[in-house]
């Protein structure tokens, strides 16, 4: 018996398999909106959602003027039931699937059900609380089309407040295109709300999101992405404006410190090794946890870090968390 006679429930979303691994739950997700579009689809844009009956349409209607023939948008709901009446009035649009996660909670997890049932070659992430921007679905299937890269991300706008006009966000990428010897590693780490996209079939084989992780999971997964020897493709122009607002809670602005503790050093552990040919990629992810987990207090996980990292880079990271010490001292 296949796994689509098991759960037949997925026929109806035209997945490709269900996938035999822990990021990805067994009982995928379910339609809530019925599919009727005909034409090829390229491209899907994901959108995770959460209870955002405000900021959800902006993000949605951003995504639909966004993109033209052969885009696909995709929102997941995660436990949230009042998602369909948010969407109402965009019903009787093809291009729009509304789909209800039934597997574990959480950013990571809704992504993945999303990329389950997406039936575009290339996946663009997008958050519920920001804007995509007109053209840039168009750019990103130009590169993955003519085989240029398999993922990258873009510049993005940045919103402070509800009346002010977005700003640029400085200090992103680098030039343009892929990048050369000179870019640091930091350079080619982004979150999924910088206009990340993916080729669906590598996003797959590298095992989906870590569900595992509350926080830092696009990390982990630019991580990875590296580590297989896959650069990132990077558009100067920005890609989308971003809902800073500080009224507006996000999980990067209210999770606790001991969790982001945790998985900025699960990031280290899990990809440390298989990135020793990234020139700075141990540094970088070392003093990054380290940074975080001195503001939380857990010295089991500092230990943690330390046993785990060679001489040199566990002499740097004490020096750098005695100069820390001095610094508070002299405030």
């Amino acid at each position: 018996m296949s796994p689509r006679d098991k759960l037949p429930y997925l026929s109806f979303l035209e997945c490709d398999a269900i996938i035999p691994d822990p990021c990805f739950p067994q009982r995928i997700c379910f339609q809530m909106v019925p599919r009727n579009m005909t034409s090829p689809v390229h491209l899907s844009i994901v959108i995770p959602t959460h209870r955002r009956p405000r900021l959800l349409p902006r993000a949605v209607g951003s995504a639909l003027a966004a993109s033209g023939p052969g885009v696909e948008v995709l929102v997941v709901a995660d436990r949230d039931e009042s998602a369909a009446q948010t969407l109402a009035r965009w019903a009787d649009d093809p291009r729009l699937r509304l789909l209800h996660s039934d597997g574990p909670g959480g950013a990571a997890a809704t992504r993945n059900c999303g990329v389950a049932a997406a039936r575009g070659a290339v996946l663009l992430f997008l958050d519920d609380d920001d804007e995509l921007i007109a053209g840039y679905p168009d750019r990103v299937l130009a590169v993955a089309g003519q085989g240029r890269a398999v993922w990258g991300f873009a510049g993005q706008l940045r919103r402070m407040a509800d009346d002010a006009p977005p700003e640029r966000v400085a200090g992103q990428g680098w030039a343009g295109g892929l990048p050369d010897r000179a870019v640091p590693f930091r350079r080619k780490m982004a979150g999924l709300s910088c206009g990340a996209w993916v080729r669906r079939d590598l996003f797959l084989a590298l095992g989906g999101l870590c569900v595992e992780q509350a926080l830092d999971e696009d990390f982990d997964l630019c991580c990875r992405l590296l580590a297989a020897g896959h650069q990132p493709w990077f558009e100067p122009e920005p890609a989308v404006i971003l809902d800073r607002v500080d009224t507006t809670v996000r999980l990067t602005n209210s999770a606790d410190l001991e969790t982001r503790s945790a998985c900025s050093l699960r990031t280290f552990l899990r990809n440390a090794h298989a990135l020793r040919h990234e020139r700075g990629a141990m540094g970088f992810l070392a003093f990054r946890a380290q940074k975080v987990i001195l503001r939380s207090g857990r010295r089991d996980l500092l230990e943690e870090l330390y046993r785990n990292v060679p001489a040199p880079v566990r002499i740097g990271l004490r020096a750098k968390r005695m100069a820390t010490v001095l610094r508070g001292r002299a405030r």
